[in-house]
């Protein structure tokens, strides 16, 4: 008959709870895919921990492979998930190919050696430390410095276990004396003395689970390993659903205040944005910029919406790649943007809505637009005391000139009188051709 530690039994039952919650937020939610993957690890774990301290009355390979093989594919899943997830750009399968071979090495010279129960230590720990190291180089390539110092902690982790854990490598380096003969006599004794026989050794677990002898019960170290375990399995269940709710919560939060199609800021969320801008910022100049782009409704009712999109998309662009650090863009139209720029003049608000406007108009759109598209822009300088209604008003005010004098070209709100005059003649000359 074989014997089952029941609190590592108890630990097996906890990792599959822990699998069916993975797997009930992950129907509840698909986009977290690195939960799928990561209750197939707990599940593996579960396997392990209750394999990995069940006393058989003979050896029994098989199930030494299966509980250190359970060990390794669930650390080959918490990593793949992580991949699968976006967060990990190299992909772990050569790492897990290669590190499962070594695995299997391990296993086969194992069992052709038919080594003792200590040995068999080597089977979950050497693979996985290889699997972890590995990663970790990779994971600190790829700039990712909290996985990699998390992996780091795991490695050390698992080192220690295996160096120090009573049944396995400490057994192995530091074996126990042999047990006296029956029979024999002790040193000291005369021969025919009654001597007091060794205790039979207790059945090995499949990494000699059973404590050291002494006074303490034998439950005592399965006890306090397994409590570990259970914090720790508890700990890294909760890490996960705060990193994803955390997660789901900034995602949800940028989907609020950023407008899909131009990556920039949605209206509202630019608003309140420029609002703040301008509260930090009363004793230093500040500019805000107003842009529409000219005749777009040609462009939706000749080349159709799609083309329409990429032209939003190309200034939504030019605006992000000419922005500055001090500057806040967003969409608040249909084909209207805004920016604000702080600590900035009007010399550098104009070249900043010059520089977007000559880019929109040497680009080359295809698909229908045979004409060049261009984008008017009005600027206004934050005056003390003045709110963003009244700033962007008079912003607006200056578009509204540059589109009334010809489009394709920068207003300044204090050149209004001037674009005026010049727009006045214009209409004299006008009517009286």
């Amino acid at each position: 008959m074989f014997q089952v530690d029941v609190f590592s039994f108890a630990t097996a039952v906890m990792a599959l709870l822990l699998a069916g919650g993975l797997l009930i937020a992950y129907a509840i939610n698909r986009s977290l895919t690195a939960f799928g993957w990561w209750a197939g690890a707990f599940v593996l774990l579960a396997l392990w921990l209750a394999t990995s301290t069940m006393r058989l009355p003979m050896p029994a390979v098989w199930i030494k492979w299966l509980s250190w093989s359970s060990f390794y594919a669930a650390a080959c899943l918490v990593a793949y998930g992580l991949h699968k997830e976006g967060d990990t750009r190299a992909s772990p399968v050569s790492r897990m190919v290669t590190s499962g071979i070594l695995l299997v090495v391990i296993a086969t010279g194992l069992t052709i050696l038919n080594a003792p129960p200590p040995y068999w230590l080597l089977l979950g720990p050497v693979p996985v430390l290889v699997f972890m190291t590995w990663s970790t180089v990779l994971v600190f390539r790829a700039g990712a410095w909290g996985y990699g110092l998390t992996l780091i902690a795991g490695i050390g982790a698992v080192a220690i276990r295996s160096l120090f854990h009573p049944g396995g490598l400490a057994r192995v380096l530091n074996p126990p004396p042999p047990p006296a003969l029956r029979g024999g006599y002790e040193a000291g004794s005369t021969p025919g003395e009654a001597i007091a026989l060794q205790p039979r050794p207790p059945i090995n677990g499949l990494i000699d689970f059973a404590p050291p002898p002494g006074l303490r019960p034998p439950v005592e170290h399965p006890l306090i390993i397994t409590l570990f375990t259970v914090v720790a399995l508890l700990a890294l269940a909760v890490a996960l659903v705060l990193r994803h709710v955390l997660a789901e919560l900034n995602r949800m939060r940028q989907r609020s205040t950023t407008d899909a199609m131009t990556g920039l800021l949605n209206r509202a969320a630019f608003e309140e944005a420029a609002a703040a801008r301008l509260r930090e910022t009363r004793t230093r100049p500040a500019c805000v910029i107003l842009l529409d782009i000219d005749h777009f409704k040609r462009i939706n009712d000749t080349s159709g919406h799609a083309a329409g999109d990429r032209v939003i998309s190309r200034l939504g662009l030019l605006l992000r790649q000419a922005s500055l650090p001090h500057a806040i863009a967003g969409r608040i139209g249909g084909e209207e943007f805004a920016v604000i720029l702080s600590a900035s003049d009007l010399a550098a608000a104009r070249l900043y809505a010059e520089a977007v406007r000559a880019g929109l108009s040497a680009a080359d759109f295809d698909a229908g637009i045979s004409w060049k598209v261009t984008v008017s822009a009005g600027i206004a300088m934050h005056q003390p005391g003045e709110s963003l209604l009244g700033l962007m008003d008079r912003a607006d005010r200056a578009l509204y000139a540059a589109k009334a004098t010809g489009r394709d070209r920068v207003v300044v709100a204090g050149d209004l009188a001037e674009a005026g005059h010049w727009h006045a003649r214009q209409t004299n000359r006008t009517a009286t051709a």
